[in-house]
């Protein structure tokens, strides 16, 4: 690939021999991109070219790039960063068993239950005791091979901090009133558009050892929304809810603590299948497992080592059986050539394993990320699609599709959902009150 980005460059320099650096490079990225999506040689994609001048040239190839958005979209709504991939930077997609080599744990946790079960759970690994997180990152450098390689390295700690706060939204969009309970950082999981990967500094896996501490009414504290009946409080931000659960037991402290405080929702947001502690608990209506879902397509191409749907669906149906309300998040909804089709079969498989009388709700979002993160997908997933289609600079300065374009989504996917159920309970994650207005 580097060869490639660097052949590609030497060719724009002869032929726009007058162009700076900085114009090059733009020219050399829109002509990669091009070539990339609709799979033809950079050659023809340069021998296109009629024009001379940077301006025309530039919206030649813009146009070419962005059929769709160009006569609609401001030019500074086109992302064209510096063209910059590093073949060592691949993500590795094997599955594997979590088997840390180091664990780093600090003083203050060895007498926890937790670190105690991490002893016995891997014996062989190498166990570094350091004084903080926050010295040992300052002396470790992350880079993006770091992270590919964050299986190797497990972090307890106890938290002080930010066990529980509001759903930090980005800004003018509509917010939910969603209140987050941290229980870890980092996931095993490889989806391409994951945040995690331009948004983590830690080359590991985070665990608290001290959750129990923060399981209290008075620090607690959810903001009530009339769309949900009860306030919410959910996990899964910054980790998967339950890929770590055989390991911690943090189910049992959770579902513990919110059957007894039955006026507040809590959600364990997942792809994981690792249900068996919550099915030997059982459940309650205002405890709910909701599942990340995604046609099956996009599944294959971009949740790396994820479960497939369908045993997403079965595990929901077990917990609904066990007494458990259940959740469904269409989060990130990508385009791809088939994805009405794709998302309308998604949705009939979900309600033919689920009753909807447990279905407590259904969110959508279109794939979105901070601009920063296009580089790290190209590197990380090189042959990555999602990143051919027409991602734009929008009001929150993250990528996202046009609006127009998202609008449609939404509009057709709450339509199929509502053919199920009128008063099944939908909404949009991440949008401004605009879309959502055009939406409901």
């Amino acid at each position: 690939m580097n060869n490639k980005i660097s052949l590609i460059g030497k060719a724009i320099q002869k032929k726009f021999s007058l162009f700076g650096i900085n114009k090059s490079r733009e020219i050399t990225r829109l002509v990669f991109e091009i070539s990339k999506r609709d799979s033809i040689d950079f050659i023809s994609v340069i021998n296109s070219i009629q024009e001379t001048k940077y301006e025309k040239v530039k919206n030649f190839l813009l146009e070419k790039r962005y059929p769709k958005s160009y006569a609609i979209s401001k030019k500074n709504n086109f992302y064209l960063p510096d063209l910059d991939i590093d073949d060592n930077n691949k993500a590795n997609l094997n599955l594997s068993k979590f088997n840390p080599k180091n664990v780093y744990y600090t003083k203050e946790v060895i007498n926890s239950h937790l670190y105690n079960r991490i002893k016995i759970f891997y014996p062989n690994s190498n166990f570094v005791e350091i004084e903080n997180l926050k010295n040992f990152l300052k002396e470790n450098k992350f880079s993006i091979q770091k992270y590919n390689n964050r299986k190797e390295n497990l972090f307890l700690i106890n938290e002080k901090y930010d066990f529980f706060k509001p759903c930090p939204c980005s800004k003018n969009v509509k917010s939910c009133a969603y209140s987050i309970l941290n229980i870890g950082y980092g996931c095993l999981y490889e989806c391409s558009y994951c945040f995690l990967q331009g948004y983590q500094n830690v080359a590991g896996i985070i665990l608290p050892c001290n959750l129990v501490d923060f399981l209290s009414i008075e620090k607690i504290k959810p903001v009530n929304n009339k769309m949900f009946f009860l306030p919410r409080v959910g996990s899964g931000e910054f980790t998967d809810s339950l890929i770590f659960d055989d390991i911690t037991l943090f189910s049992y402290d959770i579902v513990k603590f919110f059957k007894d405080n039955k006026n507040i929702s809590f959600e364990f947001k997942t792809k994981s299948v690792n249900i068996d502690n919550l099915l030997k608990i059982g459940g309650q209506e205002n405890i709910v497992v909701s599942w990340s879902i995604n046609t099956k397509e996009m599944i294959q191409e971009n949740e790396h080592c994820t479960p497939q749907l369908e045993e997403r669906l079965k595990a929901a149906q077990k917990c609904a059986k066990a007494g458990y309300s259940v959740g469904f998040h269409f989060d990130p909804v990508i385009l791809y050539s088939n994805w009405k089709q794709g998302y309308k079969k998604t949705i009939e498989e979900i309600f033919d394993f689920i009753d909807i009388k447990y279905i407590k709700w259904i969110s959508i979002g279109s794939l979105r990320m901070v601009s920063s993160l296009k580089k790290i997908i190209e590197n990380r997933f090189v042959d990555n699609k999602i990143l051919d289609e027409e991602l734009l600079l929008s009001y929150d300065n993250k990528l996202r599709y046009e609006e127009n374009t998202r609008v449609k989504i939404y509009k057709y996917l709450v339509e199929e959902i509502k053919k199920k159920n009128k008063d099944i309970v939908v909404y949009l994650c991440m949008e401004n009150s605009g879309i959502w207005n055009k939406i409901f």
